[in-house]
């Protein structure tokens, strides 16, 4: 996996925007201005194998963006403001703002849905496979926390937490250093984006840095786990949130907040994503047809299960079925 893959992933995502256009800032730097859309995008690249992309922007009418790359990277994201949604390889999950998340991916399909007149802003951090697993090496556990120890042979995986306060002041003071020398100011610049990262990484991995206080117990993240399981065991016919959390023996309020710490989407979200997903293998299959999969996977209602198979993979079920994989 060669270090250029992190910056043809941006390029390919720059490259999908709506009539953009560049303009070259400084030797380190291009800012990319969105023309008939308000916004624009500032990448610099302060070493090879690493990259910062901010954003800020509002479309002028809903868009869906498509990005398809062999390549591999891991990525650190700020979602700072903004609502939408994105699919990764099948995996569905919202923007959600004020949120921190850390992104591993490799020869990945990303469907990106922006809504239109909402603004939008955050900030990316790019790291090459070779330099991520670099800085973690040295962990006596650096196997299991290696890029492909926790990507496994899955395409797409991704962390999430509430972005806290120190995470957020440091990146405001990306950009609170006004030196009018060059150097100086890269220098600042790849400085606080390693800082950032160590944090970062040291949150994520290896729980050193305070993270946001969790009511779960060790006892409660096993009953979720248990709601989980007994989800996918009743897919095609769940219960219903309130008996979900009868059966997990949990009350409710503490169900719909530990799901969504433990497994990053809400409780009917997770449920939607896996029928999606069963539903794919069912019809690449190719042994029932597309009624006999709606039903199977828990959807009574056949327009309701193309749409949301639709809005997840790219495709109608049909066509899946005819053969154009997803």
């Amino acid at each position: 996996m060669e270090q250029a893959s992190v910056h043809s992933i941006y390029d390919s995502y720059i490259n999908a925007l709506p009539s953009t256009k560049s303009d070259r800032i400084v030797s380190e730097a291009n800012r990319y201005t969105l023309t008939n859309n308000d916004g624009y995008f500032r990448r610099l690249i302060p070493r090879p194998g690493l990259e910062l992309v901010e954003s800020s922007y509002s479309l002028q009418e809903n868009r869906v963006m498509d990005l398809q790359s062999q390549a591999a990277m891991v990525e650190l994201s700020f979602c700072l403001e903004g609502s939408g949604e994105f699919v990764v390889s099948g995996s569905q999950h919202e923007f959600l703002p004020g949120s921190c998340s850390l992104q591993l991916m490799n020869d990945f399909h990303a469907h990106f849905m922006y809504r239109a007149d909402i603004p939008h802003r955050s900030v990316g951090i790019g790291i090459s496979v070779e330099q991520f697993n670099d800085w973690v090496a040295e962990s006596d556990v650096r196997a299991a926390y290696s890029f492909q120890g926790l990507l496994g042979n899955q395409a797409y995986r991704l962390f999430r937490m509430p972005l806290q306060p120190n995470m957020a002041r440091m990146l405001q003071q990306l950009n609170d250093f006004s030196s009018s020398h060059l150097k100086l100011r890269r220098l600042h610049a790849e400085g606080k984006i390693l800082e950032i990262v160590s944090s970062a990484l040291d949150t994520f991995l290896f729980e050193r840095e305070e993270r946001p206080r969790s009511q779960l117990s060790r006892s409660d993240r096993e009953k979720i786990h248990n709601a989980r399981d007994i989800l996918l065991e009743h897919m095609e016919s769940p219960p219903s949130l309130i008996e979900l959390a009868r059966m997990a023996q949990l009350n409710e309020y503490k169900l719909k907040i530990g799901f969504k710490e433990e497994f990053g989407t809400s409780v009917f979200a997770y449920l939607r994503e896996r029928r999606l997903e069963k539903a794919l293998g069912l019809l690449r299959e190719g042994n029932l047809n597309v009624s006999e999969v709606a039903l199977i996977v828990g959807f009574s209602n056949f327009s309701h299960f193309s749409e949301a198979f639709r809005k997840q993979y790219g495709l109608n079920p049909s066509e899946v079925k005819r053969g154009r994989f997803c």
